[in-house]
């Protein structure tokens, strides 16, 4: 089994399946030149951002004691995200830049479940389906704000979304990087 985690892991990171990505850490506000992918010209929307969260673990014992030591990230995707010609405005890019916060809110989310988690006998099993709780949590608040806001064209939605991503970040502030 590990031989095979190995063999992926090098076709993955060899150049072939590695895809450029900054993390939420590195860089908070997009600009339009984080757009390199190329625009879906079928596509009835004038922009995408393409983001996302990673995680991983260890756990560790020491007299007797369990640690559980992990690392969240959230990423946006460049190459990924893209930006039809002509349509690089301030109000569509603050629309996009909220996509991103979404996910650097639910890696937030992901550090406090992990920070409260008590190791029991199937930690693997656990942390999966903790993982997949948050990232269906933010699957679903991303394609909420996408209905509720009209892909950006209900700018009364708009604002109010912004309000409530700028008011949530703040509450889990405690679980930023």
């Amino acid at each position: 089994m590990s031989k095979i985690l190995s063999v992926l892991l090098i076709l993955i990171f060899s150049g072939h399946g590695y895809v450029e990505r900054f993390s939420y850490k590195e860089k908070r506000q997009l600009d339009w030149s984080d757009f390199r992918g190329k625009p879906d010209k079928t596509s009835k929307f004038d922009a995408s951002v393409n983001t996302g969260i990673t995680y991983q673990w260890s756990i560790s014992k020491d007299l007797g004691m369990i640690e559980l030591k992990y690392e969240v990230d959230s990423f946006c995707y460049p190459a990924l995200s893209w930006v039809k010609k002509g349509q690089t405005s301030n109000y569509l890019l603050a629309h996009e830049q909220i996509h991103f916060d979404i996910s650097e809110l639910h890696a937030r989310i992901m550090r406090k479940k992990l920070q409260e988690y008590e190791p029991g006998s199937n930690v693997r099993k656990d942390l999966n389906q903790l993982y997949k709780r948050v990232e269906r949590m933010r699957v679903n608040m991303q394609e909420l704000y996408d209905i509720e806001t009209a892909h950006s064209n209900n700018k009364s939605n708009q604002e109010i979304w912004a309000k409530k991503i700028k008011k949530l970040m703040w509450y889990y502030k405690d679980y930023a990087q």
